[in-house]
């Protein structure tokens, strides 16, 4: 895409393709406009769905629309296609456009082209969110211009709309399998747990579109890993066992709340302290942990990796400490919405795989009443029957995957599945005694009932915000 862009395709088609118009999607199509690309657009959502967004993709000039499917013969004679994240990259219609010489990227791909300052990639299963905006609340308390999105919110081609010293991008699973030289100079990898099952047929494959965060990185770059992560431990090590014997890979530095550190940080006994090779032209250093306002260990692994990330980008100790020590977390993530006659209500609607949803649990030593429901992604909801019991938790199962969850774990679940969260909410008020938590942690999707985790996150603040 350097030089002049073709405005039209063959036989006067639009030049580029872009499929899905999701919040990526659209913001791809802006981006394509003002650099005078020619754009048409595919959506599988029937035209009755998208009717709010003409107005929109007309006020672009996008004259190209298709809904209701993808049909193969739209995506041949374009110069570029453009993915939408949550498109599948073997959809038939993109086989047969990459078979006719058809360039395919992701969004993640198309803004990291023309964007020039130095990147740092977030991913892994669960805590990406966290971790990038705590990073941006470093850099920005070191004075420092960093652009904070990708799958965050914020799509990746608006890093192009202004002047950044550095940009912090969290990176999903599907961004990364879009990639050819997206070129992070510091990747972090937070953990690795199955999810996406039903788009991944194995955890191998999962964790190989997850590990392409560090295709591209050189020598001088770092590669950040959770040593507390079996997966994850393992891959690091073969890596560096390769760059040792000459491989051109990055730097493997590890975060650890568990175990002694060679190469990276360690949180230990309220000390944090950082070991780094003279390669790696960084000082080593030790103090003390900041008490920090989130609670659980996985929020502090989070902390722990955003801080050894900044600290690798030379960030003073003093503003890292300050950032720890003030952040109070993100919405939708252990997100304290009030307490009610002695009952504690926390939004965890980004907790979409069971993870997510054992880390929301052990976070807390109360007694527990769950939320559990949406559109289920294939999980076992069986095996956090043991952690629940323990926790002395009550499972209220609603939604798409309220009937699976009652029949996964019998003897958790209070009384029959609920149809929707407002059902579920008034059904945890009723059973909660003082001194519980109630807490929506639905380890699934919310696209049966929302449109994302944040809209299921906002409803269930405003229906506990109203008793």
């Amino acid at each position: 895409m350097n030089g002049s862009p073709r405005l039209t395709g063959e036989a006067g088609r639009a030049a580029v393709l872009v499929v899905g118009l999701g919040v990526s999607g659209l913001a791809a199509v802006r981006y394509l406009r003002n650099r005078g690309w020619s754009v048409a657009v595919s959506d599988r959502r029937p035209a009755a769905e998208l009717e709010d967004l003409f107005p929109r993709l007309k006020s672009f000039g996008v004259v190209e629309i298709e809904t209701g499917g993808h049909s193969p013969g739209f995506f041949v004679n374009r110069q570029l296609i453009v993915v939408s994240p949550g498109v599948p990259l073997d959809l038939p219609p993109l086989e047969r456009a990459r078979r006719a010489g058809v360039e395919i990227i992701g969004e993640l791909e198309l803004a990291c082209r023309e964007f020039r300052p130095p990147l740092i990639g977030v991913t892994g299963t669960n805590g990406k969110s966290t971790t990038v905006t705590l990073l941006g609340e470093i850099f920005a308390a070191a004075g420092l211009r960093a652009f904070v999105g990708g799958n965050l919110g914020r799509p990746a081609v608006e890093m192009g709309e202004g002047e950044y010293d550095l940009a912090v991008l969290e990176l999903s699973s599907f961004q990364l399998e879009s990639i050819h030289k997206f070129h992070p100079r510091v990747a972090v990898m937070l953990n690795l747990t199955p999810d996406h099952q039903d788009r991944y047929p194995d955890l191998a494959a999962y964790l190989a579109a997850k590990t392409a965060i560090s295709r591209n990185q050189r020598r001088e770059d770092f590669l950040l890993l959770n040593l507390d992560d079996p997966h994850l431990a393992a891959h690091g090590r073969a890596l560096a066992a390769r760059r040792a014997a000459g491989d051109l890979l990055p730097l493997v530095a590890w975060f650890s709340l568990e175990q002694e550190v060679a190469c990276g940080a360690g949180w230990r006994e309220g000390k944090i302290s950082l070991r780094l090779p003279p390669e790696s032209g960084v000082r080593g250093g030790e103090f003390d942990a900041p008490q920090m306002k989130l609670p659980g260990n996985h929020n502090r692994s989070n902390a722990l990796a955003a801080l050894l990330a900044a600290w690798l980008w030379g960030v003073e100790e003093e503003k890292i400490r300050q950032a720890l020590a003030s952040f109070s977390g993100i919405a939708h993530r252990l997100e304290f919405v009030g307490e009610v006659d002695g009952v504690a209500w926390y939004n965890d609607s980004k907790a979409t795989n069971l993870d997510a949803v054992v880390k929301a649990v052990k976070s807390f030593d109360r007694p527990l009443v769950v939320l559990l429901g949406g559109h289920d992604k294939g999980a076992d909801f069986g095996s956090l029957a043991r952690l629940l019991s323990r926790r002395r938790g009550r499972v209220i199962a609603f939604g798409a995957a309220g009937k699976k969850i009652a029949a996964q774990l019998p003897g958790l679940v209070v009384e029959s599945p609920a149809a929707g969260l407002r059902e579920a909410v008034a059904r945890a008020r009723a059973v909660a005694r003082r001194g519980d938590v109630i807490l929506l942690a639905p380890g699934c999707a919310s696209f049966d009932e929302f449109s994302s985790y944040r809209e299921r996150g906002a409803a269930f603040r405003r229906l506990v915000e109203k008793n």
